[in-house]
Formats: C-alpha cells, sequence, structure tokens
C-alpha cells in the first residue's frame, strides 16, 4: 500500500485542503455553539423574530403567534345552492368566527423544541449551514399546529343549525286527542373534512378570510313506515283519560295533558333506528300543576305512648312524595291497560324520628317522677302551665345534654307567658314569666331521682316552703339556667302533667336502681334584717309591715346511687329582709 508521502504532491495537497476545511468547519461550528444560546439569529416563526429566545421566552413568543394567527376573522358558509336560510351573522347561512373559536392550537413545545434544534442538528453539515443562513439571512420556521378535536367538535355543535341542517327522523304532533304524523325528511350538512383543513389553511393565512365548504345530503334514519307505526301508538296513548290512584285522592290524567307532556325520542339500537314516545317530567309536573300535592302526605314521627309506668313505641308513618320521572314512566305503562288505571308511585319519604331510632333508645319505663303543689288560680299557674306544655314529649338522647333556658327561650307574651310576681333582690316584683321556677324545682327533682348528670343549676337565694329544701331550682334568662347531661345508655322521654293546683314531671328511660336522698339539718342560721321606708302618707307613728322577714340558713343534701356512690349538695339561703314602712325612718 502506498503512503502519503508516495502520493502525488496535488493530491496531498488536496487532503490537506479538505482536512483543513473540516477542521475549519469544525471549529466555526463550535464558535457558532458557544457564543450563541436559544434560537439563532434572524429566526422567524410566522413573520416574528425569535432570534436569540429560549426557554418560557420562546414559548411565550409562539404563544402570541398563537393567538394572533387565529383571532383573525373567518367567515365559513355553505357552498352553492345548498346555503340555507339567514345565518348569526353576515351573508345567508354563514358564521363569522375565528381560528380560536373553532380550537386553533399551536404545539407550542413541539415547535419551540424544532426552533432550537436548528444550528444544533447531528448532522454538522446542516447545523453549520443554519449558523452561515443565519449570520447571513433568515431562517424560517414553521409551527406545528392543528385544531383541537375536542374544541373543533364543540363549535360543529354550536354552529350546527346555521350551516348543516340534519335530517328530520319523523314523528307525531298532538291536538288534544288527534295525532298528526310528521314524517321523515333529508338533511343538509357540511363535509365536515372538507371545513377543518379549509379552516386551518385560512387560519395560516394572514388577514380575514372567507370560506365555503361542500354540503351532501343525509337520508334520514327512518322511514314512512316507521313513523305511520308511532302513529298508532300515540293514538293508543291518547286515547283515555290515564287515572293514578293513592289512598288519600285520585289524580286523572286527561288525553290532552298526556299529548302535551309526550314526546318523540330516536332510539338507536345495534345499528337500527327506530321511533318512540316518552312522557316528559317536567312536562306532566307542569300540566298536573297543584292536583299533585293534594295526594302528597308529611311523614310522622315515631312517639312514645304511656301505659301505667310502661312505656310504648308508636310507629312512625312514611310520607309520600309526587315523582314526576316515575309518574311520566308510569303513564305510558298504564295507558297500555284495558282500565287505563293503576297505583301512583312516587317518592317514599321516611321520618326524621323513626320507629327503628324510637326502639334504639331503649325508653321502657318510669325512672323518675316529681311533683310540687301550688294554689290555684294565679297568673303564675299559666305560666307554670305553658312552660310545661313546651318541655312535654321531649325526648334526650343517650349522651345529649339539655338546657332549659335553650329549648323553652324568651320568656314573651307572643311566646304565651303572662306578667306574674317573682322575686328580684330579695322582693317580690311583677314580670312576664314569674313562678317558672317552680317548674324549674320540679324538673330539678325528676333530674336528680333520676340519677343523671348535673351541667347547670342554682338554688335560690332565698328558701320557698313549698320546696324542698336543698334540693330545688331557680330560672332566669339568659341566666341562671337548668341543665343536665344524660350520662346513662338509655335514652329519656319527658312527660309533663298538671292540675289547676300541681305540677308533675316524670322521666321515662331504663332503671338502673333507686336514687335514695338523705336531707341534713339546717345550720348556720342568720336572722332577717330590718328595713325601713318612708311613706308620708302614713300618720304620725303608724307602722305597716310591707314584707315579713325569713331566717337565712345552711343545708346539705346527700344522693345516694345504687351502687353506693353519694353526691353531696350544699346550699346557703340568705336571709330576708323585714321591711316596714313609716312616715318617717
Amino acid at each position: 500500500m502506498r503512503s502519503y508521502t508516495d502520493l502525488p504532491r496535488a493530491t496531498r495537497l488536496t487532503v490537506l485542503f479538505v482536512v483543513a476545511l473540516f477542521a475549519l468547519s469544525a471549529v466555526v461550528l463550535l464558535i457558532f455553539r458557544v457564543a450563541r444560546s436559544g434560537a439563532l439569529p434572524g429566526t422567524t416563526v410566522v413573520g416574528v423574530d425569535v432570534g436569540g429566545m429560549d426557554g418560557e421566552e420562546l414559548r411565550r413568543a409562539l404563544r402570541e403567534v398563537q393567538e394572533a394567527r387565529g383571532g383573525d376573522e373567518l367567515e365559513v358558509s355553505p357552498s352553492g345552492d345548498d346555503a340555507l336560510g339567514a345565518g348569526s351573522a353576515g351573508t345567508q347561512g354563514s358564521v363569522t368566527t375565528s381560528g380560536t373559536d373553532m380550537g386553533y392550537r399551536i404545539d407550542v413545545v413541539s415547535t419551540a423544541g424544532n426552533v432550537l434544534e436548528r444550528g444544533r442538528q447531528g448532522n454538522p453539515f446542516a447545523a453549520l449551514a443554519d449558523h452561515l443562513v443565519s449570520t447571513f439571512g433568515t431562517i424560517t420556521e414553521e409551527p406545528i399546529d392543528s385544531f383541537d378535536e375536542e374544541e373543533f367538535r364543540s363549535w360543529l355543535e354550536r354552529n350546527d343549525g346555521e350551516l348543516s341542517t340534519q335530517p328530520f327522523p319523523g314523528g307525531v304532533e298532538f291536538e288534544g286527542s288527534n295525532v298528526t304524523p310528521r314524517y321523515p325528511e333529508a338533511g343538509l350538512v357540511l363535509d365536515e373534512s372538507e371545513l377543518e383543513s379549509k379552516a386551518l389553511g385560512a387560519t395560516r393565512a394572514p388577514g380575514e378570510d372567507t370560506i365555503t365548504v361542500a354540503t351532501e345530503e343525509a337520508e334520514p334514519p327512518t322511514t314512512d313506515a316507521d313513523v305511520d307505526e308511532l302513529v298508532e301508538s300515540a293514538e293508543d296513548l291518547v286515547s283515555g283519560p290515564v287515572t293514578l290512584t293513592r289512598p288519600n285522592g285520585i289524580l286523572t290524567i286527561s288525553p290532552g295533558e298526556i299529548g302535551a307532556a309526550t314526546r318523540v325520542v330516536v332510539i338507536e339500537e345495534d345499528n337500527d333506528t327506530r321511533l318512540d314516545l316518552r312522557v316528559g317530567a317536567t312536562a306532566l309536573q307542569r300540566s298536573l300543576g297543584d292536583r299533585v300535592a293534594q295526594l302528597e302526605t308529611e311523614p310522622q314521627d315515631a312517639t312514645f305512648q304511656l301505659s301505667g309506668s310502661s312505656v310504648n313505641v308508636v310507629p312512625s308513618v312514611e310520607g309520600f312524595e309526587f315523582a314526576p320521572r316515575t309518574s311520566a314512566r308510569q303513564v305510558l305503562k298504564v295507558a297500555s291497560r284495558r282500565n287505563r288505571t293503576g297505583k301512583l308511585k312516587g317518592n317514599t319519604v321516611e321520618a326524621d324520628f323513626t320507629t327503628k331510632d324510637a326502639k334504639a333508645l331503649k325508653i321502657t319505663e318510669q325512672v323518675s317522677s316529681f311533683t310540687t303543689l301550688h294554689s290555684c288560680c294565679e297568673p303564675r299557674v299559666t305560666n307554670i302551665h305553658v312552660i310545661a306544655d313546651m318541655v312535654d314529649g321531649v325526648v334526650i338522647e343517650p349522651g345529649e345534654s339539655f338546657s332549659l333556658n335553650d329549648f323553652v327561650g324568651p320568656r314573651t307574651t307572643a311566646n304565651g307567658f303572662v306578667g306574674a310576681p317573682a322575686i328580684s333582690d330579695g322582693e317580690f316584683v311583677e314580670e312576664v314569666g314569674g313562678g317558672i321556677s317552680q317548674f324549674a324545682t320540679t324538673f330539678f327533682n325528676a333530674i336528680y331521682f333520676g340519677g343523671y348528670d348535673f351541667l347547670e343549676y342554682q338554688a335560690h337565694s332565698y328558701y320557698i316552703s313549698r320546696y324542698p329544701m336543698g334540693r330545688e331550682a331557680t330560672i332566669s334568662s339568659p341566666a341562671p339556667d337548668l341543665a343536665f347531661l344524660n350520662d346513662s345508655d338509655a335514652g329519656i322521654y319527658v312527660d309533663t302533667s298538671y292540675t289547676d293546683t300541681s305540677i308533675t314531671v316524670t322521666f321515662y328511660g331504663n332503671v338502673n336502681g333507686e336514687i335514695e336522698s338523705a336531707t341534713g339539718a339546717p345550720y348556720n342560721f342568720t336572722r332577717p334584717k330590718r328595713e325601713c321606708r318612708t311613706n308620708p302618707d302614713l300618720k304620725k307613728g303608724e307602722e305597716v309591715v310591707v314584707q315579713t322577714g325569713y331566717e337565712g340558713f345552711d343545708i346539705e343534701v346527700t344522693r345516694i346511687f345504687p351502687s353506693g356512690d353519694e353526691e353531696e349538695f350544699f346550699t346557703r339561703y340568705q336571709n330576708g329582709p323585714t321591711i316596714v314602712e313609716r312616715r318617717k325612718c
């Protein structure tokens, strides 16, 4: 084999020149690549200079190109004699839109990748050529673009009525019990492939543009025979009234109401298309108006019925609610029967407090009961009866707390309370709701002997002889309150009853033994003070006793549980002043 030195001088010079040229090209290419970052200088996309851009700056520029291209106005219309009636805008049978509206998108990531690839190809000659062109001229890169398939399809659906007329599958029209056939008709629809191609080309071209798209006749999927068969079904449907019954009434739907609510639907199954009738739920409800409300019933909660010292559950009753969709389907079904009569179906409305809920509370027997006495026929008795009626029948679930103030609310005349004597700062005053502390005391003792946990209570400041010492409570708004926790595993049913001279509160639940109570002797007595008030109307030396004073004292009461545990209740009663009036104190 001949060595390099054996070659003719001219050949050696040629080889040396080629090698030097390659080396120089490599050096130049390396210099270009090091010196130039981002898109090569002079690179344009749709006339926009993106030279030197990289990363987000380049992608932002491409999005602006997309916005500019897609924003140009584009008018679309069917071609020639196929044009339809007046369109939504512009010329007859046309739609004015834009590429953006039709879903025009530039693949920003892929296009940016192509731009940045220029001058960086694996082929060094192609890369060097790009660098040289960018140095002395312009590199043009076309964007990768298309219509977003979902948005383009949505645009077609929105504008279908302007550019196409879909084939009419046929149907029927109702007027009372009369049925009129409407036979199938062919339609004209746009060539969607041509539309997409022309719209994309027009969007790529700068400025406004108009495109015309060919249409083709579309045959209906049904025949006249299908409509004739549908007419027979429609005539049967409105051949007479439909009667739907409930225990509390009858709903009669006339042929006219049935027809007004009926529509034709096209059903496609296994490459077969057929016509059918459906009664529309909304249309049926509109036709029936308020008549359905007379057949609806409210659910009734389960309650408790007392029998001596035991408790029975009175079952809940489900309510009934008219269900338009169910009834619409039922009308079609019942209309096919010979007697055209059926039981009205609807939604069952469950009670808020069901039989199951009531039984789960395990309220089976009397837990505690307490009665206090009072004089007859005083205004305070009215208030005692009002609050007793409010609380009667209350159910307190296991783990639930009960506040008398929260449950009863403000004592106002609007709520049935009247003015009656009450104690304020040791004196008797008149206030609306006065006297209800007697109910609070009775309620307190039902809690006490039921063995439940007191959350809040306050005894009277002064001892009142009609109440048991140390086992009584007062109540006012917003405080003091009487509240307790049902800390048992069974619910509590509260029963209140009264006579003209007594009030009784009874708790029913699940007995866990009997509560006992021990009351100690009063101690730490304090004598009443004497207060004098001036009354100039009295004679000299005359004295009138306005209020007789009473002693204060301390007392302790012990609640004894079946387990042997004890709970102490300490009460300190203040002394009440003797109040007298004299002409001069």
